[in-house]
């Protein structure tokens, strides 16, 4: 018995250092696992970044698409009425052409209108001058007139003598 206690503790005591062994064996291991979940979950996470990244660029671009093809419709219509809006500003042009020549010709009759009104003002001026050195004249005349009658009147004032020499030549004809 003593044999067979000593085998079964010799079995026990390697059962148990193989368990041991074992257990200094599942520990490395559990770390070394542990280690790699750490790695896989810090892998997990910059994937899980990297694909949330990728989502919003993906909805950026969705969102870029679909005003690139509303900027498209909208084009495509604009192409489709070309035709008619090209009519449209070709009358405008056409008009705007007519109203531009009527306005040339306008400042071309205002020009010539400028023109005579500054050569009626010079006739303006001429005849105004005319007027002003007539009436000087008329002034003139007007008081060589009443000198000749205030000399008149002095001559039939005087005595009736023989008429003088100017007198009798003067034959009432206006001389001046």
């Amino acid at each position: 018995m003593k044999k067979a206690k000593i085998i079964s503790k010799l079995v026990l005591l390697s059962i148990c250092l193989a368990v041991l062994a074992g257990c200094s064996k599942a520990a490395k291991e559990r770390d070394e696992a542990r280690t790699e979940l750490e790695k896989a979950k810090a892998q997990l996470a910059k994937t899980n970044a990297l694909l949330e990244q990728a989502r919003n660029e993906r909805d950026r671009m969705q969102e870029n698409v679909a005003t690139i093809l509303e900027a498209l419709s909208s084009t495509k219509e604009a192409l489709a009425d070309a035709p008619q809006n090209r009519e449209l500003l070709q009358g405008r042009i056409d008009e705007l052409t007519k109203q531009l020549k009527a306005a040339a010709e306008q400042a071309k009759e205002a020009k010539e209108a400028k023109a005579e009104v500054k050569n009626l003002k010079a006739q303006l001026k001429e005849k105004t001058e005319t007027i002003q050195r007539l009436e000087q004249e008329n002034k003139e005349l007007q008081a060589a007139i009443q000198h000749f009658e205030e000399q008149a009147e002095q001559i039939e004032q005087q005595p009736s003598e023989e008429p003088s020499e100017e007198t009798e030549e003067y034959d009432g004809g206006e001389e001046f």
